[in-house]
Formats: structure tokens, C-alpha cells, sequence
């Protein structure tokens, strides 16, 4: 029996240390077939119980009881629809909290004022980005600089975006403009129709802007430093499925 349990928990080292890591390279930028990755997490089960991915054995723990973590009695098994998911929400809030030459090239490619393009992309990296940027758009705050990165319409900068705030969400694509043409002298400077709205002018007057030339900065609102990690996206993607492991 213990001959037994030493085989499985070596087993799970493996799937965790070898196979896991063979498919974190493609699982952080391509959002792969649901069926496909139960298939794959078939396999896995199969693999820990019986070392051969082929043969099925009865067991008598479920494999969502096998994703729970040490601590809850489980194997610390993570499901490759969450990695997955997790690696491409990652990837996603590189896109619009990181200023580089693949972010804003992706940008220029396939958004429009900030938000993404409804046109439609062949394009197999862009076809799982683009299902996680209303989770990291609605999950997000940008933090006022110069507002050289913050589309004012659009993004979140004031708690939500003014196209929010003003009703307007289904004419967002034609609002153009980034904060930074608000900002004047270090005062924030809006057409009367703006300004004068009651939570808007709230907001606005209780805003401080920085003195110096910052840099925006994209903070994450569920961890304590502002960016999202690779386990942050995990434990995000986890909780919102409500650890439904298929």
C-alpha cells in the first residue's frame, strides 16, 4: 500500500514538474478547445492512477477532489482549462497594462478608442486575448500620469469610464480622445456638458494629479501591488468558476 501511494504522489510530481510544464508554452498564448483540454486532464487522471494514460482505473477519489490543494485534502492538481485560462488572462492584461513594441503593436492592430475591434480577425492569438478584456478592463484602474496611455472615454481612470457615467456605452466607438488633451497645467479641464454632472464633477473635483510627468500605471484591484501575476490570473480564473473542475 505504501509501495502504491509512493508511485501516485511520484506520479503527480511528474504531471506537475514535466507535463504541465511541456504545455505552459502554448497554453499562454492560445486559448485551446474545451475538449481538448478535458481530454488532456482525462489523460492525467488516467496517468497518476494507473502510470499509463490509456488505461482507465476505478478510483475512489473524484478528480475534482484531486485539484483541491494540500491543505483541503487534495493533490494540488491545477486543470489545464484553468491554466490555460489563467495564462491567457495574463496575457491579456500585458496587452493593455505594458507599454511594448508586441502590446502596442496588438493595439494598433485590433482595438479601436481603447476597446476592442468587433471586425473580425483570423487570428488564433487574438481569438482567446480578446475573450478575457472585458475581465481585465472591468477588474482594472489605471492610476493618472501624464494620461498619454488613458483613453479618456473609455478606460477606467475615474472609477469607471465616462462613457459609463454618461450612458453612452453604445456610442464609445466614436468617442476619441486621450485624457492627457484634458489635463491642463495640472487641472483637469472638461466641456461644461461634462463637468457639470453631479457624481461626474464629484470625482473630478476630489481627483489630485500628480505634479511631476508620471508615467499611468494600470493597477489590478485584486492583489495588494497593483500587477497581475501568473498565480494571481490562477486564483482569479479558480474563483470564477467556482472551482468547477469538469
Amino acid at each position: 500500500m505504501k509501495g502504491r501511494i509512493l508511485s501516485i504522489m511520484g506520479r503527480v510530481q511528474l504531471v506537475k514538474s514535466i507535463i504541465h510544464g511541456m504545455l505552459v508554452y502554448s497554453f499562454h498564448v492560445y486559448l485551446w478547445p474545451r475538449r481538448l483540454l478535458r481530454l488532456l486532464d482525462s489523460w492525467i487522471k488516467f496517468f497518476i492512477w494507473s502510470g499509463d494514460v490509456l488505461i482507465k482505473k476505478v478510483c475512489t477519489v473524484t478528480w475534482k477532489v484531486m485539484c483541491q490543494p494540500w491543505a483541503e485534502g487534495g493533490l494540488d492538481i491545477k486543470p489545464t482549462r484553468l491554466i490555460n485560462e489563467a495564462l491567457i488572462l495574463k496575457l491579456s492584461w500585458d496587452l493593455i497594462a505594458k507599454d511594448t513594441q508586441w502590446s502596442n503593436l496588438f493595439k494598433m492592430s485590433y482595438f479601436s478608442n481603447g476597446q476592442p475591434s468587433k471586425r473580425y480577425f483570423k487570428s488564433s492569438v487574438w481569438s482567446g486575448i480578446k475573450e478575457h478584456i472585458g475581465t481585465v478592463l472591468l477588474n482594472s484602474l489605471w492610476i493618472v500620469g501624464t494620461g498619454d496611455r488613458i483613453h479618456c472615454w473609455t478606460d477606467n481612470w475615474l472609477g469607471k469610464p465616462l462613457v459609463d457615467f454618461m450612458n453612452l456605452v453604445e456610442f464609445h466607438r466614436h468617442l476619441k480622445g486621450m485624457l492627457s488633451e484634458a489635463i491642463v497645467n495640472g487641472s483637469f479641464i472638461f466641456p461644461m456638458a461634462i463637468s457639470d454632472l453631479g457624481d461626474i464633477k464629484n470625482r473630478v473635483d476630489n481627483f489630485v494629479l500628480p505634479h511631476s510627468q508620471l508615467l499611468d500605471v494600470l493597477v489590478w484591484k485584486h492583489s495588494s501591488d497593483g500587477t497581475l501575476s501568473s498565480k494571481h490570473a490562477h486564483s482569479f480564473v479558480s474563483a470564477s468558476n467556482g472551482a468547477a473542475l469538469g
